[in-house]
């Protein structure tokens, strides 16, 4: 929880310091009347069409008939025996099944990096909340009972700290056993955790000060405690999580408890904990009666292990499927409550993405794995739960998603695209144990793309390049302005996020990017240290932040100066936010030959900066590991930039602070480095204001010269409308 102190003294001093830096902005242009301007929105309405005409929806299985039913203006069937499509006579019969996964679909979540307050029991008769700091029951009828007494500010309970919902996705702190009779909770102390100050109301009479209690690398973690409150009896009963039996562990600021939930049959309730350094996670079973707890399964990197493998139980309650990394690549495991493991289902020198469907009857699990000889093609595998008759389903070399399985298993509905090649929708005819052969059966649709010649637009590409070490292979995409002539050189921006946890490049259709209509190839590229390549491609990056992963964007921009005659490397900028925003200051900082102006959204500019859990599971703490937070810092290295940046930040920034730009903007005006800086009052982490791509776009026309395409034709253009370019929204997480 946010609280709102008094601190009169804090809020002037916040106030001065940061009105103070509010005076060094950047002056902009709307997006619309820079050089160029108009065509952006002329290419926004010419990418809209082209694609158009290979997805489906609404895929009904009637086997009965023998046909698969599917939307595609209008209802229309395809026969499986022939496959001979035409228009349906009528409707299909709703479908329960696909309305319950509509409704399973609209997950409930609280505000960012917060837990619900309240959490009513399965049997409707007690609502848990959470107040002031302590636990209440609220029954549907008479007192409420109070069960705990102490909480306050710093001890509170039925809650979690803001780290454990930003970093460990932790939104409850409340969790009823399935018959209603118990109620598991956290109790967390965060007294020993130093608060973090922001101002807000910069637009208003008068500031008033927030306060966090947000822990940063190096330095004292709130202390998390598991209880469970019988309802019967009134007792209280505390999880022992250090127990020899689940593999004792030091002091417990020391660690971290979290997803936690209950056992299927609500014998156990079941959590998760991980070191400070997060290379061992237990999962861990618990007895609410007594509060002793076993292992259930141990998992051990020597970087950092994955917090949150899936886990998924089978009808029984008892056996699970289990996601690890312990050969180098996440694969799936069949284990069991007590602890044993059953069967490894699936194997390969490849990553699984996620589980599509567990089909109990046949003993089957389809999922979805980066398999594909081009690694960012997403395919589809089956595999029984003993291991045995593993295969590829998606034959074809496209990338597939959106997946509709028959019930008997026999079909597959995908769709299927790449970069260039627009999404159709696939049926795949999927062969039992005897042939374990899969082909495509029919195509339902294809993409438009004759909007590319009508509007002389240049297809997206998908590239790929060595890393900075000369042998690992990335991926990248280039998306290229309109009236595309190889024989001019081209001013090129780099669009990044570059962490741990997110991968930006797929070999998905993409028509193009409107943006490019300034006069600017744009490319994004996946440097090691992201995921969906492997545990050695991910682990890349550990201990070294903004040192592989930055040396990897460069190296991308080398290759492409070195390879594309019509790409100029005097004049190349990286723009991104959160961790992009970082990784666009840090290489603009560390690669001054390569990057001539940066844009850096949100960035954090030091990892000392930030908040232990998200920081120390890839660079361990300052005083483990100081030699890789100096290398990694912008604030360090800040005199070796050379060419332009622009800092954007929202003043109301809980995650990042505003502090990590204000940090960075001190260090170069110490040294009379001159950049530019536009900050937002009422933002938060996502900037949410129409003019921040006005910003980004004109620092970027202006430091980098792009010209203009002469494009459309002087008719064409006359279509333009005058309303204004709508702009993207800056955002995501670090």
């Amino acid at each position: 929880m946010t609280f709102v102190r008094p601190l009169h003294r804090v809020a002037a001093t916040l106030a001065a310091v940061a009105c103070t830096l509010v005076t060094h902005a950047q002056t902009y242009t709307p997006i619309r009347e820079l050089n160029g301007g108009p065509l952006v929105q002329r290419m926004q309405s010419a990418l809209k069409g082209i694609g158009d005409g290979g997805t489906v929806s609404d895929v009904r299985f009637e086997p009965l008939a023998g046909e698969i039913w599917f939307t595609q203006d209008g209802w229309k069937t395809l026969n499986l025996a022939t496959g001979e499509v035409k228009p349906a006579p009528g409707e299909p019969p709703a479908s329960a099944e696909a309305a319950r996964d509509r409704r399973e679909g609209r997950e409930r979540r609280p505000a960012r990096g917060r837990q619900f307050t309240s959490e009513p029991s399965p049997n409707g008769e007690w609502t848990a909340q959470s107040e002031g700091g302590n636990l209440f029951l609220v029954p549907k009828s008479g007192d409420r009972v109070q069960v705990t007494r102490d909480g306050n500010d710093n001890l509170k309970y039925g809650q979690a700290s803001w780290v454990y919902g930003e970093e460990l996705d932790q939104t409850t702190a409340m969790w009823w056993s399935p018959d209603s009779k118990r109620l598991a909770f956290y109790r967390f102390d965060e007294s020993k955790v130093q608060d973090f100050y922001i101002l807000g109301g910069w637009t208003e009479t008068n500031t008033r000060v927030i306060s966090e209690a947000y822990p940063k690398p190096g330095q004292p973690n709130p202390t998390a405690a598991l209880l469970v409150y019988d309802l019967e009896s009134g007792k209280t009963v505390e999880i022992d999580a250090l127990s020899e039996a689940s593999g004792a562990l030091p002091h417990p600021a020391e660690y971290y408890l979290f997803n936690v939930r209950w056992t299927p049959d609500g014998s156990e309730l079941l959590y998760s904990r991980t070191p400070r350094r997060q290379d061992v996670l237990h999962v861990l079973a618990a007895n609410p009666e007594s509060g002793k707890s076993r292992v259930v399964v141990e998992e051990k990197q020597s970087t950092w292990q994955e917090n949150r493998p899936d886990m998924r139980f089978f009808e029984d309650g008892t056996r699970f499927l289990w996601e690890t990394e312990k050969t180098g690549f996440k694969h799936y495991e069949l284990r069991s409550l007590d602890g044993s493991l059953l069967a490894t289902v699936t194997q390969g020198a490849w990553p699984v993405e996620s589980i599509v469907r567990v089909d109990e009857e046949r003993e089957e699990v389809w999922f979805t794995a980066w398999s594909a000889p081009v690694a960012v093609r997403q395919q589809l595998h089956v595999a029984r739960f003993d291991g045995t008759n593993a295969r590829r389903v998606t034959s074809e070399e496209f990338h597939h998603s959106d997946f509709q399985i028959a019930p008997d298993g026999s079909f597959v509905v995908a769709a299927a695209e790449t970069t260039t090649t627009p999404r159709h929708t696939v049926v795949y005819k999927v062969g039992g144990e005897a042939d374990r052969t899969t082909a495509p059966f029919a195509t339902l649709g294809a993409g438009n793309v004759k909007g590319f010649k009508t509007h002389e637009l240049t297809p997206s590409e998908l590239f790929t390049c060595k890393a900075a070490d000369g042998v690992t292979e990335l991926y990248g995409k280039l998306h290229f302005p309109p009236k595309f002539d190889p024989s001019k050189k081209y001013p090129l921006i780099v669009e990044t996020y570059g962490g741990p946890a997110v991968k930006l490049v797929t070999d998905r259709f993409e028509a193009g990017d409107a943006v490019a209509a300034l006069g600017f190839i744009l490319m994004t590229v996946d440097n090691r240290g992201t995921p969906g390549r492997g545990k050695a491609f991910t682990s890349a990056a550990y201990m070294k932040l903004g040192v592989v992963d930055a040396d990897d964007q460069a190296a991308a921009v080398t290759h492409l100066v070195a390879t594309r005659p019509y790409i100029d490397g005097a004049r190349v900028g990286i723009t991104g936010h959160s961790y992009g925003g970082y990784m666009s200051a840090i290489c603009a900082i560390r690669h001054t030959e390569v990057f001539a102006a940066a844009v850096a959204g949100a960035p954090p500019t030091d990892w000392r900066q930030y908040d232990t859990i998200y920081t120390e599971r890839y660079m361990r703490t300052p005083q483990e590991n100081p030699e890789g937070y100096d290398a990694g810092s912008c604030i360090k290295q800040a005199a070796k930039l050379k060419g332009k940046l622009l800092l954007l930040h929202g003043m109301m920034d809980d995650n990042v602070h505003p502090n990590n730009t204000f940090e960075l903007a001190n260090a170069l005006q110490a040294i009379n480095r001159p950049f530019s800086m536009m900050l937002f009052p009422n933002s938060d982490h996502g900037i949410r204001s129409p003019s921040v791509e006005s910003v980004k776009w004109s620092f970027f026309v202006e430091a980098l010269a792009p010209v203009a395409p002469e494009w459309p034709t002087k008719s064409a253009a006359a279509e333009a409308s005058s309303a204004p370019v709508a702009p993207a929204t800056e955002g995501g997480t670090r």
